[in-house]
């Protein structure tokens, strides 16, 4: 993996962190791409097709995680894996952290990142789901 697609995942990926931590549904939807699609923890398929849609969608979803108590967020256990050029998957644990830091969930998810212009984009995200 070359080392400065790592540091732009990870960068993105605090990018990410801090749009969720907003609680705006605009800012997270501005890092994904138009389509995309989105694999949920409940096993739940979506996939959305404009700004708006993502927007919408998102803010719910942030909602949710404030009445959870969420407050940040943390990844771990990053793995970067070059799709060609303009595309990559990249892998990692989520932790939903309490403002005192206290844990309330974690998960591993996978997104399927495409670069558009000079700025990477989600096309895809996945939770990744335990057997039944």
């Amino acid at each position: 993996m070359p080392t400065s697609l790592a540091s732009e995942a990870n960068a993105f990926l605090e990018e990410y962190n801090r749009a969720f931590a907003s609680i705006s549904g605009d800012q997270i939807a501005a890092l994904y791409h138009e389509p995309c699609i989105t694999v949920r923890g409940d096993g739940s398929v979506h996939c959305m097709q404009s700004r708006t849609e993502l927007a919408r969608f998102f803010q719910d979803v942030a909602d949710t995680y404030y009445r959870d108590g969420y407050r940040n967020g943390r990844f771990s256990s990053l793995e970067v894996t070059p799709i060609g050029e303009r595309s990559a998957l990249i892998t990692l644990d989520w932790e939903m952290l309490r403002e005192d830091g206290d844990l309330i969930r974690q998960w591993r998810q996978s997104y399927n990142l495409v670069r558009v212009g000079a700025e990477w984009q989600i096309l895809a995200s996945i939770f990744h789901l335990k057997a039944p």
